[in-house]
């Protein structure tokens, strides 16, 4: 697992490294590490052991992916699912998932069985693993796709299991950044590597341009979202942006004090600002709050903690900007918001902001602008914004094994960037109203 204590040691090294020395440490891990990481021959090597996994496995009756436990995996990775239901339609196709995100998931028809099995915060918990364990002993799948860094092959699955792991897809990763091309987005990956493999065993099937995945929703969150608006009394006529301000890791964290400029240049612009709840640092909503003028605060509506995620996912096609670092709130955004009983019509008119430290922009972050990254799965365009960082390097992508003493990861970010372009958006809405 990537939180053994050897991982966890070499990491800590790494980030020790970038704290005495950022630049240098960051450029050594860059010139030495990506090379070795991205080989062609190692890329080639890993996709032809998947290739041999694919062409052993005799049916593809009952397949079962596996994605992440946080939220933003199990939404990101339903990529995975659309894969496999191109090639099979008539398949049994399950996922399973953490307890808290199926209002998000269930109803979504490419998926046979929907398993709300974790229970873990961070990683899987001793039950998350025994509940897998007994899933994949109990029927019987043809193949599994593990897209979990934190699930052993060795652990979790009978002898003889066909697997299919999504981390083999990390040097591809690694010399699609040497090469500055591709797509690196985990969400794009989870279904590319299946479709690339299928394609190569399966007999033909007419190719799909792959748009993204949806968030499923009910009546009842859209009407929550609905009466949550009304009863603050958020003016209907004004441009809505809702800005998240927490993330679940400090190098994902956009610092207060450019928070507190985001939100002051917002009140700057005709628009009222939704302000989300932070359960992580939970003190940077009311620290946020707190900035504003008597004058602001009729302009600016707090989101209430105990807000539902299908609520909140709900609300967020109220919006027209949404504005987050990585983390899972993000990828709710960006997807595709549809009715599960096909009652309700959502805009999905969103214009999604991401905003990156640390981790990777690249690997999770929604660009309509740039080719290197997918866009957000809405109707208007989304928009990625990398801050400047001395430090930020490979070793970066796994954030819950760093321990920089100081979080250089928001060096300089360019607020003025992101708000010229909220500006711009809501002139367009302005002129399309009118």
């Amino acid at each position: 697992m990537l939180d053994n204590k050897f991982q966890k040691f070499l990491f800590h090294l790494t980030s020790v490294a970038t704290t005495w020395f950022p630049r240098g440490g960051a450029w050594f891990f860059d010139h030495t590490l990506p090379p070795l990481l991205g080989n062609k021959l190692l890329v080639n090597q890993l996709f032809r052991k998947n290739l041999r996994i694919i062409q052993k496995v005799r049916r593809f009756e009952r397949i079962l992916v596996i994605p992440d436990i946080h939220i933003g995996d199990a939404i990101m990775l339903q990529g995975a699912v659309h894969a496999f239901r191109d090639f099979f339609p008539d398949a049994r196709v399950d996922y399973v998932i953490k307890k808290s995100v199926a209002c998000l998931i269930e109803g979504n028809p490419a998926i046979s069985n929907l398993y709300p099995l974790f229970t873990g915060s961070v990683f899987p918990s001793p039950s998350d693993i025994e509940g897998v364990k007994q899933l994949v002993a109990e029927n019987h799948y043809d193949l599994c796709f593990n897209c979990s860094p934190f699930f052993e092959n060795s652990r979790l699955f009978p002898k003889g299991q066909a697997i299919l792991n999504l981390m083999t897809v990390a040097p591809q990763i690694v010399r699609n950044d040497l090469d500055r091309k591709g797509l690196n987005h985990f969400l794009y990956q989870s279904y590319q590597l299946p479709e690339r493999l299928l394609r190569k065993t399966v007999s033909a099937v007419p190719p799909k341009p792959f748009q993204g995945v949806p968030v499923t929703l009910s009546d009842e969150a859209y009407e929550k979202a609905k009466s949550l608006l009304r009863g603050l009394s958020v003016p209907a006529d004004s441009p809505l942006v809702l800005l998240n301000p927490d993330t679940a890791s400090p190098y994902t964290l956009i610092p207060f004090e450019y928070q507190s400029q985001l939100l002051k240049r917002l009140l700057a612009m005709d628009c009222t600002v939704l302000l989300g709840a932070a359960y992580t640092f939970k003190d940077m909503d009311e620290k946020l709050w707190g900035i504003l003028s008597e004058d602001e605060k009729r302009r600016v509506f707090m989101l209430p903690a105990a807000l539902p995620i299908d609520a909140y996912a709900a609300l967020v096609d109220f919006t027209d900007v949404f504005i987050s670092g990585d983390t899972g709130p993000l990828h709710i955004a960006a997807a595709r918001k549809c009715s599960r009983s096909g009652n309700v019509r959502f805009k999905n008119r969103t214009f999604v902001i991401s905003v990156f430290g640390a981790t990777p922009a690249r690997m999770s972050g929604y660009d309509s602008t740039d080719p290197l990254f997918p866009p957000a799965n809405q109707d208007v365009w989304s928009k990625t914004y990398v801050s400047e960082s001395p430090c930020r390097n490979i070793t970066c992508v796994n954030k819950m094994a760093k321990t920089c003493r100081k979080v250089l990861c928001y060096d300089r970010l360019d607020v003025g960037a992101i708000t010229g372009d909220i500006q711009r958006h809501l002139e367009k809405l302005k002129s399309s109203a009118a």
